[in-house]
């Protein structure tokens, strides 16, 4: 005769009641469902239909997100705020170690992070959409990367220590940040066999980047000094 199992309730026991979530883990669960969601049908995706993933009723999710907008912007904070590494802060700021080891090194580990199917399918649907989500993302970007990588190496440079950074500074730094967010769209989102690795793809933007910024940068200050 088998043993009954252990894990099974006594005959005639009550059953055993569902413990509830808690209001925390329902709204981990729904910017879940919410991410994946827009990730595969874009922001237009129906609140319905997040509803129905999570197998619960829609007035339910209203009572977490009274409207989409709210919820969108949830997962804006998950998606891009919350993968967000303080570490990296410390790291780009770090004058003892020449300014392209630090990029180098961060671009791995930002890659690592973030080049997923999920992550990079919601900032280019975030490009389609008329939204603030879009104008968030591009601020995080400039912020804390872009601006930080042409302030640092002007000063590596000896050029002046300036707080500011002009549009078309920024502009030639988004073509390496953009460069590298198309090698992971291609690679994990497409699916196309790379023709180079990310260390690769990381290696020969930066590359480019350092053999022609000083020239920018000299641009931008002679426009600044005659405006």
């Amino acid at each position: 005769m088998a043993e009954a199992d252990s894990k099974s309730p006594p005959k005639g026991a009550p059953p055993t009641k569902r413990r509830r979530k808690s209001a925390e883990q329902r709204v981990h669960d729904i910017v879940e469902a919410a991410a994946d969601h827009f990730a595969e049908v874009g922001f237009g995706g129906s609140t319905r239909e997040i509803a129905k993933r999570l197998g619960v009723t829609q007035p339910l999710l209203y009572r977490y997100f009274p409207d989409k907008d709210g919820l969108i912007e949830a997962v804006y904070r998950t998606v891009y705020l919350e993968s967000w590494n303080p570490d990296w802060d410390a790291g780009l700021s770090d004058r003892s170690v020449p300014v392209r080891d630090r990029f180098e090194k961060f671009y791995h580990d930002y890659a690592k992070a973030n080049f997923n199917p999920r992550w990079l399918r919601i900032a280019y649907m975030a490009g389609l959409r008329d939204a603030e989500i879009n104008e968030w993302y591009n601020h995080l970007i400039e912020e804390l990367i872009l601006k930080k990588l042409i302030q640092e190496h002007r000063v590596e440079l000896g050029m002046e220590d300036s707080a500011f950074v002009d549009t078309k500074e920024l502009s030639f730094a988004w073509q390496l940040h953009g460069g590298l967010l198309h090698f992971g769209w291609r690679h994990h989102v497409l699916e196309l066999a790379p023709c180079e690795t990310v260390e690769d793809a990381i290696s020969n933007g930066l590359d480019m980047y350092f053999a022609l910024a000083k020239n920018v940068y000299d641009r931008a200050a002679q426009n600044s000094d005659m405006s």
